[in-house]
């Protein structure tokens, strides 16, 4: 009898620690094009809900990324994933299919359809090539939900990956939220009802002024605001929607952020996320003016604006959670994707000298000299903001070792002002680097995605944009960032540095669930 008795009370025990360690929702929150000195520059305008108790109440760790460029929705996929860009496949925004010879996005499919709005354009996790936190969430628990909310598809669809329930993303034509049938037949009824109202259109009319001023400043300042009569901005956002026609111009302001906790506030309270023993996964993509990212400096009034609003959204969506899912029953994660840098022109201010890249004119002058070499041809199949890719075909149809040709691609590169280091596929394939830049190009090569030439820029230097939108060839070069912990599960003591694999095993550690056998990071609370 003793030895039943004493074997219960280990059971209990056991038990009774997991219930301790477990969480209810967990709540992933990645902010893209931010620059995470901000924090620090606007600690004390921060209010004691938001930033502020992650920062005071949380745990904080400098996290890793592992390779090369970050990039929005590359840095998702590392995230949930729990593994490199080569394993999970995510190498860019696109890549050169060397089969098709055509570009692929790393979302967009012809397979799938949008829902919400009739068109043709679809997105899905299909070319993700790792399981994800929410496939190790249903598979040790079906009823687990999983839901994943951004401004942008990509980010929607690889932070929810494979097993979520839904993505939700904002359709810039109609400024409504839709998905993908890749999830579902159709949107739930409790969103088409919430599009119905097109709370966008409250934003459009809204016009952007200082946080302080719009909610001090009578009618008439704030008329003298849009006249340009103060020392201020105002920015009409409905003019702008009238001159380009489209919901994107919201994605340049912090009401793009506000609609995303909003929708995170419906969803939690129409799908009961958090209510029950079941652990269930949020994950949120907020963003820094988004395409507008480059046409301030970091210490612009614009940039000040966004992280105190941000900062309020936060709060409203924590104080949510305390109310509806209980303070001891989530756990919040926040970190950063595609982390700005300083621009030339910000670092010049210091005397430190750099500049923008031209992947455009480089590889023009990279054309005319391979045409002078191996004679006149379409060389240059594709290029990135990172690699170039030969049209390996040509290459062979002429006789010409592959090797031979990067090499020479990899010598006429080195010699732009810029340009730090350059690979070869032929060496990231048969070398193991392990450390430096060698070694975080390889960790984001793909032998059947990347390129054949691979090249990675000097620190004050930053790629050139073909105009503010273009998202092909913009990414950073900042590797580490700050990564944070908060709420349930999170009694542990944390420093020094992580890897941003080291986040799914870790929450997983949190649910009491096995991390896929494909995750390569460790648990950070042992």
């Amino acid at each position: 009898m003793k030895k039943w008795i004493v074997l219960f009370l280990l059971l209990e025990g056991v038990v009774g620690y997991a219930v301790e360690y477990k969480t209810r929702l967990v709540v992933g929150i990645t902010i893209d094009q931010f620059y995470p000195e901000w924090l620090t520059m606007y600690r004390n305008d921060l209010r004691e809900g938001g930033l502020r108790r992650l920062m005071q109440q949380g745990k904080k760790v400098m996290a890793d990324y592992d390779y090369l460029y970050t990039q929005t929705g590359v840095d998702q996929a590392s995230i949930y994933t729990g593994v490199l860009p080569v394993e999970h496949g995510i190498i860019s925004h696109d890549w050169y299919d060397r089969l098709r010879k055509r570009r692929e996005n790393n979302v967009k499919t012809r397979d799938f359809s949008e829902i919400g709005e009739s068109f043709a354009a679809g997105y899905a996790p299909v070319q993700l090539q790792a399981m994800t936190l929410g496939c190790a969430m249903k598979k040790e628990n079906i009823f687990s939900k999983v839901y994943s909310i951004a401004m942008n598809p990509e980010d929607a669809v690889l932070s929810g990956g494979t097993c979520a329930d839904m993505a939700f993303w904002f359709n810039e034509n109609s400024g409504t939220w839709v998905s993908s049938d890749f999830y579902a037949d159709s949107l739930p009824a409790w969103l088409k009802n919430y599009n119905a109202v097109v709370e966008s259109d409250f934003f459009i009319r809204r016009g952007w002024m200082p946080l302080a001023e719009e909610e001090n400043s009578t009618t008439s300042l704030k008329f003298k605001n849009k006249l340009g009569g103060r020392n201020s901005f105002f920015y009409d956002i409905m003019q702008a929607k009238r001159k380009f026609d489209t919901y994107r111009v919201l994605k340049a302001t912090p009401y793009a952020n506000t609609l995303v906790e909003q929708l995170a506030e419906k969803l939690i309270a129409e799908t009961s996320l958090g209510r029950d023993n079941d652990a269930d996964l949020l994950a949120l993509t907020f963003s820094a003016l988004d395409y507008m990212n480059r046409d301030f400096g970091v210490y612009a009034r614009e940039f000040r604006d966004m992280v105190l609003r941000l900062d309020r959204d936060l709060e409203k969506l924590f104080d949510l959670l305390d109310t509806k899912v209980g303070k001891e029953n989530y756990t919040v994660f926040l970190t950063f994707s595609e982390a700005r840098e300083l621009l030339p022109e910000e670092l010049s201010e210091m005397r430190i000298q750099g500049g923008y890249f031209s992947i455009f004119k480089s590889v023009a002058l990279l054309k005319s000299y391979m045409s002078l070499v191996y004679g006149e041809g379409d060389w240059i199949a594709d290029y990135d903001a990172g690699q170039i890719y030969l049209d390996r075909e040509l290459v062979e149809r002429n006789h010409i070792s592959l090797k031979e040709m990067q090499d020479k691609v990899a010598d006429f590169m080195i010699e732009f002002e810029g340009v730090s280091k350059v690979l070869t596929a032929y060496s990231l394939t048969r070398n193991a680097f392990s450390h430096g830049s060698e070694m975080l190009m390889q960790n984001a090569y793909s032998q059947k995605r990347s390129g054949d030439v691979l090249f990675c820029l000097q620190p004050a230097w930053v790629p050139d944009l073909k105009d503010r939108e273009d998202n092909y060839f913009r990414y950073s070069k900042r590797n580490k960032v700050p990564l944070y912990f908060y709420g349930a599960g999170i009694n542990a003591p944390l420093s020094g540095e992580c890897r941003i694999a080291d986040i799914l095993p870790t929450l997983c550690q949190i649910m009491g669930i096995t991390p896929p056998y494909t995750a390569k990071g460790k648990a950070l609370f042992q």
